[in-house]
């Protein structure tokens, strides 16, 4: 079966041949060793200093992430999860399935998986981003110059939907992990692993903003726009497509100060978005003005502003909130008395809340009480990547635990 290799380097290849190659007998490479750690660095080196890369934010943030300051903070976290009479050991190979609108995550879960030793294949859609093609082209220059021992722990394919192709790959893989919509990922599962290996599920899910009015108008002019800038890069990365993306905007307080800091806040995000020269293509546009229409005429909106970058949808209660969304600049906005009225909105389907004017010890008294969200974070925080994600630990679910006795 013949397919298109895009890392270690571009060619066509036969994909049995490519899965021996990753699957040989013989020692794995150990967690966190020198080597892999050298040349990670060595990638994110290279992706700060790229000219192209540079016009892409979530690139630099990919690169900051990889930096040897964090490489070396992971290295410690793994160090500390080992265990008297016991080792942690790669599972193997694992077949990453990103999805093709959030262009770098497949890098992500990648450097969590070569740092743990394993080896890697994984599946580019043929729609893939300039992001990717970037990505793709500054690993293999990386790859040039690094030890013969990593040249064949990481293969990147693109192809559609091929379904012998993601077979034979899952037939030889010891973990599958697959990231997209629902439909994506129940189709992809429906596909069988070996009876040994384990399976990474991150499907569909929803992420919002709270801030305390109160909080945000007792600011001044540079903590305010400092938030409304943090506010800016969680929404508009990836045209607001990340599972992590705020959809909803939830003010905390009365109506009169909550009125105030939205009219203020939201100006300041439209200032900062103009400043950024952020631009959607005009199918985006129409899709979102499509999109917020159906959202007034099904009463799911109470009213509609197209602010020019981005279209605000105000709805009467977080419960009238129904989690339907298109992206590309579409935010709802909605007001509540009391962090607690959301504690019957949230559901498992919710993932990150981001927040400004909370103290943590309320936060985590509201977190014991909630039947979902895996992650609460400040704002400017949402995409921020790390070993947890969506109540994994993919340092744990990427090792073996071997005891010894």
């Amino acid at each position: 079966m013949i397919v298109e290799q895009v890392v270690p380097a571009a060619a066509q290849v036969e994909l049995g041949q490519v899965l021996a190659e990753l699957t040989v007998p013989g020692p794995p490479a150990a967690p966190f060793n020198g080597e892999t750690i050298a040349f990670c660095g060595d990638f994110s080196r290279r992706i700060f200093r790229d000219e192209q890369a540079g016009k892409y934010p979530e690139l630099q943030a990919l690169a900051f992430w990889m930096r040897k300051a964090e490489l070396a903070r992971l290295g410690a976290e793994f160090g500390h999860l080992r265990k008297t009479g016991a080792v942690l050991v790669p599972r193997g190979l694992v077949f990453h399935v990103p999805p093709a609108n959030v262009d770098t995550i497949f890098i992500y879960s990648w450097l969590v998986s070569v740092l743990t030793g394993n080896r890697n294949i994984i599946r580019l859609s043929p729609r893939a981003a300039e992001q990717t093609v970037i990505i793709c082209r500054i690993f293999n220059e990386a790859m040039a110059s690094a030890p013969a021992s990593l040249y064949g722990n990481t293969v990147m394919l693109r192809y559609g939907h091929e379904k012998e192709i993601t077979q034979a790959i899952s037939a030889r893989a010891d973990v599958r992990i697959l990231w997209g919509g629902d439909a994506s990922v129940n189709a992809l599962r429906s596909i069988p692993l070996p009876p040994h290996a384990k399976e990474l599920t991150f499907s569909d899910r929803y992420s919002f903003a709270v801030i305390r009015a109160s909080r945000y108008l007792e600011g001044d002019a540079a903590r305010r726009k400092q938030l409304a800038g943090d506010f800016f890069n969680d929404v508009f990365w990836f045209d607001q497509m990340a599972c992590s993306s705020p959809r909803l905007l939830v003010w905390v307080g009365a109506v009169e100060e909550s009125n105030a800091a939205s009219l203020d806040f939201l100006r300041l995000v439209q200032a900062h978005a103009q400043q950024r020269a952020y631009r959607v293509q005009p199918q985006t546009r129409l899709n979102r003005f499509s999109f917020a229409c159906r959202a007034v005429l099904d009463e799911r909106a109470t009213g509609y502003r197209d602010l020019g970058e981005f279209v605000l949808l105000n709805v009467n209660t977080a419960r009238a909130f129904d989690r339907e969304h298109c992206g590309g600049g579409v935010l709802f906005q909605t007001r509540i008395d009391a962090l607690a009225e959301l504690e019957s909105f949230i559901s498992r389907r919710d993932q990150t809340m981001t927040y400004f004017g909370f103290e943590t010890a309320e936060l985590t008294d509201f977190a014991l009480r909630l039947n979902g969200l895996d992650r609460i974070v400040p704002v400017g925080q949402a995409l921020n990547f790390n070993r947890f994600w969506d109540g994994y630990d993919l340092l744990q679910e990427l090792t073996r635990h071997v005891s010894i006795g």
